[in-house]
């Protein structure tokens, strides 16, 4: 199968307003972390980064899938991954430094619409939007996507969790020779659940080694 070669350069404008909103986000930290010098430096060097990043992006079905936006956003933090390696920072001490930037793009949004959010993500209506996207991971169109199963709760018609059996961001990441980051991004889901008001359980992840994601969710 073709898969268009063009989708991310013909939104690369988007993308890099994006992409700069993110790492403006993050500059306080890095300068408290790393000093003014190096925060902007790793900023003006994530750009460039980005930039030959968005021609290799996975292909994923483009706004028809909810993960595409999931994909550029770590996109966006691959690229300061890679400067922040040139400068010799040790893989674990940047992901505690994209946890906190994780951190900071939740906190621009009110408590009160993240759990609107959360009750939406767990509601009966989204179990049936979820089991639609199930069915069609599963059929693997594009080798670079998410595949999913769901898991129902004790009534059958809502969401009690999700099986990852493939990850579009371990994919692409060890595409990208940065495998050894993408155990950190796998934290990133216990802010963000929580932060919907979402209790998250989870045993393994196939970043960790494991054969899936087991995502469970309770409200």
């Amino acid at each position: 199968m073709n898969l268009p070669t063009d989708y991310y350069t013909k939104r690369q404008r988007k993308l890099l307003k994006n992409h700069r909103r993110m790492m403006l986000l993050g500059k306080p930290l890095m300068q408290a972390r790393y000093g003014q010098q190096l925060a902007e430096t790793a900023v003006t060097e994530s750009i460039p980064e980005f930039e030959q990043l968005i021609l290799h992006i996975s292909y994923i079905g483009g706004s028809a899938n909810s993960m595409t936006d999931t994909l550029v956003e770590m996109t966006s933090l691959l690229a300061l991954y890679r400067v922040l390696k040139r400068e010799g920072k040790p893989v674990a001490e940047i992901g505690d430094l994209f946890y906190e930037i994780a951190q900071a793009q939740v906190n621009r949004f009110p408590k009160i619409l993240r759990h609107l959010i959360g009750r939406f993500y767990l509601s009966r209506w989204n179990f049936r939007r979820l089991q639609k996207k199930a069915a069609v991971s599963q059929k693997r169109q594009y080798p670079g996507d998410f595949v999913i199963e769901l898991v129902p709760s004790q009534d059958s018609q809502s969401l009690q969790g999700i099986n990852y059996l493939e990850c579009g961001i371990v994919k692409f990441f060890a595409q990208q020779e940065a495998a050894e980051l993408t155990p950190h991004m796998c934290r990133i889901d216990f802010l963000l659940f929580p932060a919907m008001g979402i209790q998250l359980s989870r045993t393994g992840t196939i970043a960790q080694g494991c054969t899936h994601c087991d995502f469970r969710f309770k409200q």
